[in-house]
């Protein structure tokens, strides 16, 4: 594989009974890099996030990280590993405040063992600030609108180190303006805070505004890996459709 790859999966491969979901997908994500993670419905996108996630194991197959390999045995690994995920549907809860969100499941408590708000809410506003993010720390969520909730859940991905976010169609729900901030947001994660991500998305041409390169999917299978300044929307857009079938299949 390519040297300047710090996380890598080789030859991948899941299946659910006679279903390939993967079969040998290999990939490379660099340092502060967008990878757009393309491909028809049943392409094996969502399981291939989820074995990066350690939500699913691979059949087949070994991550590695800084060239070493790395088990991904569940979520919390992942996470220590510097990986973490903002799903479709956003895991958050209406009823609870910006801060309650972000520190959902990983609330601070002092050596008297009483929940610390103030250092919560600090951490917290450290982190807007600096994902330059305005959200009033104590709002409802059930009062925010689309874009907003999807920035605090990116925000909760964000609250520990990360080196490698993926993110499942950040902005399928969002209006025209509230895709643009996500985008913007998206593209500093990369060039302000050094992280790379994996994007995964069907709206081509949006999807293309923001990655520095495309790995198509087709029936489970890698089918291209193709830098955007090497192709065009039309071009992946006929990836897709044909289905590898194309000059640019990368198998």
């Amino acid at each position: 594989m390519n040297e300047s790859y710090f996380f890598e999966g080789r030859e991948i491969t899941k299946t659910y009974g006679p279903v390939i979901a993967n079969y040998r997908i290999s990939f490379g994500i660099k340092r502060k890099e967008i990878v757009g993670l393309v491909g028809d419905n049943a392409a094996g996108k969502s399981t291939l996030i989820k074995q990066i996630m350690g939500v699913e194991q691979p059949d087949e197959g070994d991550f590695y990280m800084d060239g070493k390999c790395v088990k991904i045995t569940s979520p919390m690994v992942a996470k220590k590993l510097g990986i973490n995920a903002v799903y479709q549907e956003l895991a958050i809860f209406p009823h609870l405040s910006v801060v309650e969100n972000i520190f959902a499941g990983e609330l601070i408590a002092n050596r008297f063992q009483i929940l610390d708000w103030k250092a919560m809410k600090a951490k917290v506003a450290d982190l807007l600030n600096r994902l330059r993010i305005e959200i009033p720390l104590n709002t409802l969520v059930r009062n925010l609108s689309g874009g907003k909730r999807q920035e605090v859940a990116i925000a909760r991905a964000l609250l520990h180190d990360v080196r490698l976010l993926l993110m499942d169609e950040p902005t399928a729900a969002l209006s025209v303006k509230e895709r643009e901030k996500i985008f913007q947001l998206i593209l500093d994660l990369k060039t302000v805070h050094g992280i790379s991500i994996i994007l995964v998305g069907h709206n081509i041409e949006e999807v293309f505004q923001v990655v520095d390169r495309f790995i198509v999917l087709s029936r489970g299978r890698k089918i291209a890996d193709i830098e955007k300044s090497q192709t065009s929307v039309k071009e992946i857009v006929a990836i897709i459709v044909h289905g590898g079938q194309n000059e640019l299949s990368a198998i």
